[in-house]
């Protein structure tokens, strides 16, 4: 092929380097497409790509008895362009070797020439797309990479007219430059070094068809309540990296590994979708990392065709698994990556049973040893990680822990089921457990425990509560035995808020009192750990939830005291829980708070106790309100309607106090906010239905939850409103009546009327 001369910009240097780095990586089945409309330019990029990785390969394996080239380049055959059949006849005149022990990898192949086609006859352009559909077909000339050329007009047509080979690219990187009508013969090459401009170009390259293994955090998320008081959320599982001493790392039996199955094809298949899927986002630039797990992969294959031990193909997984730990670590939760942190851990597990349950030790042999020492030495820090691996334990904590994550992604891509996965999880924490010995360090015992509590709680809400919040009860009280508060607080407080936790979920189905004064009780262990100068909004998590606990259980054993301690505990944590920080925690807990003042003033306090408890439940409630107003609703965690209905009833109740009546001018402004407020609640009522499509007389549509609540919210509004028209007549007369009514809407008056 001769050597054409081409300046090449920098942004097409950029995408010159991201195609031969992904050719460097010579995995199998590599399936590249490059477009190019400026033949000048494709001739120079080809021909530089066959000399340098020419230049590459001098260095190869001298024992390979066959000296092949790393990269060959052919012209498509213009009477029958079969792209296999090109690639058939060259490995005919240079047949592979038959003794398979010597690795001898085959070359890459680059197609030049498709360009062509578009003066050739409708009938030779359909054979080539047909040949290209018969990829499947033909998958075993693809064993290491092949690199397509074509201009523009046809990476078009491929896409849609070859669908299967589409399907099947590892990337596609497009050249930008003008369209050339005919190839030249260019007879000198200028290094890409002392280049010039060129044309731009974009690269859109993409790898294929389509972990917490450790670090996660050991501090749980600590659940907000409301009023009406939902489920409080479970903190999240965490997962701990395990690094081993000299003497705790076991040395590499050598029991060979079983060949390749399923599990490890569909894993590959999995990575190299994602990679394709990385490499063609426009804000992604290509780098080291981003071919990691691709060269993970290639270092898989090889063990596994050399039948390498199978600790080392367990590193191999491990490291895989690691790369996608830090991706989920830093935020990037898809069920992808999920799926494939999970499919490594299982194949790492697999790979170590195999290896425990072989009672065959064989000596390393060479090639075995060089792959392994290239695995650990090679691929940057992820293998610097993995040179031992965690215990089984540890291992099935991390994997049950996925599942877990799994179950909570509800994306709309993902069709897994959550009880499965919660299940799975489950399955997962216990036999970590059962595999723990007197050896085993207390922390690994507390994480399994811990993490089992919380998929135990977490299934409560699917099926079987009871039973299964009792499971979780009794696995936090496990975690607690092995946890002395002096010496790891933060994991006591967390456990602790979890037991107080599930113990409050218990209380909402059955035997209330023995539930709720065991929450309280944990919830105010919790706190004996939590310090509010270094954890302050844990702390503050945690008075919410104990204020919370209070207030459930004074409505089953009336008490004043309990009411004053909820309160308390609100108090405390609204001074961390500000507006500025947490604006929805603070919200929630302004509600709760006013909630608790107006039990406090109407159950248990007269004359000037009960108006100071009616005030403070207004200022707590219009905090609540105010800050919703602020911030999107699907922030909120509590009732918007019934906190504002809450709050007019209260301005309501103060107005039409026996010890307010002196005072007319701030009897007639409370009752202006309570009818305020309750004609507010109708409007939201009025816009919900509206949002929904519905009228007032759809009987039918309002069944449903949501629309049966706003139906109930309306009505209960509209009765304090008649109450509230009511106390202007009664306070204030005929116009004070008059007043009210002409504050209220005309499609609200014929149904206010006819109420009066």
């Amino acid at each position: 092929m001769s050597i054409p001369s081409q300046k090449v910009s920098s942004s097409n240097k950029l995408i010159y380097q991201r195609l031969k780095q992904a050719i460097d990586l010579n995995l199998r089945r590599q399936i590249f497409i490059a477009a190019c409309d400026d033949l000048c330019l494709r001739d120079c990029l080809a021909a530089r790509l066959q000399t340098e990785l020419a230049a590459e390969s001098a260095g190869s394996d001298p024992r390979s008895p066959i000296n092949y080239p790393r990269f060959v380049s052919l012209e498509l055959d213009l009477s029958d362009p079969n792209p296999w059949g090109s690639i058939a006849a060259w490995l005919t005149h240079h047949p592979p070797p038959q003794n398979r022990g010597s690795y001898s990898p085959l070359p890459g192949f680059q197609i030049l020439g498709a360009e062509h086609l578009t003066r050739q006859s409708a009938a030779v352009q359909w054979s080539f797309l047909s040949y290209l559909r018969d990829i499947e077909a033909n998958l075993q000339m693809c064993e290491s990479t092949l690199l397509l050329w074509v201009s523009r007009p046809w990476l078009s047509s491929i896409e849609q007219s070859a669908p299967e080979f589409w399907h099947w690219r590892t990337g596609v990187f497009e050249f930008e430059g003008e369209p050339t009508p005919a190839k030249e013969d260019f007879r000198h090459f200028e290094d890409f070094g002392n280049s010039g401009d060129l044309r731009n170009l974009r690269d859109s390259g993409d790898f294929g068809n389509q972990l917490l293994i450790s670090s996660w955090s050991g501090q749980s998320p600590i659940p907000d309540e409301q009023f009406p008081i939902s489920y409080p959320p479970s903190p999240a599982p965490d997962s701990k990296s395990v690094q081993l001493t000299d003497d705790e790392q076991s040395p590499i039996s050598h029991s060979p590994s079983p060949a390749p199955d399923s599990k490890s094809v569909q894993l590959a298949d999995l990575v190299l979708a994602a990679a394709s899927e990385d490499l063609e986002a426009e804000n992604n630039p290509a780098s080291e990392e981003n071919f990691l797990p691709l060269q993970t992969l290639q270092y898989i294959e090889l063990l596994q065709e050399h039948q390498c031990c199978s600790e080392a193909l367990a590193l191999a997984y491990h490291g895989l698994g690691n790369y996608y730990r830090d991706r989920i670590l830093g935020g990037d939760v898809s069920e992808q990556n999920l799926t494939i942190a999970i499919r490594a851990i299982e194949q790492v597990i697999a790979y170590l049973d195999v290896d425990t349950n072989s009672q065959q030790n064989q000596p390393l042999t060479e090639e075995c040893a060089r792959l392994i020492a290239q695995l650990t030495e090679n691929l940057t820090q992820y293998a610097q990680e993995s040179h031992s691996l965690p215990p089984i334990s540890d291992l099935l904590n991390d994997l049950g822990t996925l599942y877990w994550m799994l179950s909570r992604d509800r994306t709309q891509h993902n069709a897994s089921d959550p009880v499965s996965s919660l299940e799975r999880s489950i399955a997962l924490y216990l036999e970590g457990l059962n595999r723990t010995d007197a050896e085993t360090v207390p922390q690994t015992r507390v994480r399994l425990n811990k993490n089992l509590g919380i998929a135990s709680a977490d299934l409560a809400r699917y099926r079987d509560k009871t039973e299964n919040l009792q499971h979780a009860v009794a696995a936090y009280q496990q975690a607690l035995l092995d946890l002395d508060p002096a010496v790891e607080p933060q994991q006591y407080a967390a456990a602790q808020n979890n037991l107080a936790t599930a113990y409050w979920n218990l209380a909402q189905d059955g035997e209330p009192i023995v539930y709720l004064k065991s929450a309280i009780a944990a919830y105010t262990q919790a706190l004996s750990c939590y310090s509010p100068e270094r954890e302050p909004l844990n702390y503050a998590g945690v008075q919410n939830n104990l204020g919370t606990a209070c207030w459930n259980l004074a409505q089953h054993e009336p008490s004043e005291s309990l009411l004053v301690r909820a309160i308390s505990a609100y108090r405390e944590a609204l001074k961390y829980r500000t507006r500025e920080l947490v604006p929805a925690a603070a919200a929630a807990t302004y509600n709760n708070l006013g909630t608790a003042y107006w039990h406090l003033a109407n159950q248990f306090q007269q004359k000037q106790a009960r108006m100071e408890s009616l005030q403070q439940a207004i200022t707590a409630y219009e905090a609540a309100l105010d800050i919703a107003g602020e911030i999107y609703q699907t922030q909120l965690t509590f009732d918007t309607l019934a906190a504002r209905n809450n709050l007019g009833l209260a301005h309501y109740q103060l107005a039409t106090d026996p010890n307010f009546a002196a005072n007319k001018v701030a009897q007639t402004s409370h009752l202006e906010a309570a009818l305020h407020h309750q004609l507010q609640v109708c409007a939201e009522w009025g816009q919900h239905l509206n949002d929904k499509g519905l009228t007032y007389g759809d009987k039918l549509n309002l069944q449903a939850a949501a629309n049966s609540q706003a139906a109930d919210s309306r009505q209960t509004a509209l009765s304090y409103i008649v109450k509230t028209i009511r106390a202007f007549y009664s306070e204030c007369g005929l116009p004070g009546q008059n007043l009210a009514l002409s504050k209220v809407p005309g499609d609200l008056l014929p149904e206010i009327l006819r109420r009066l």
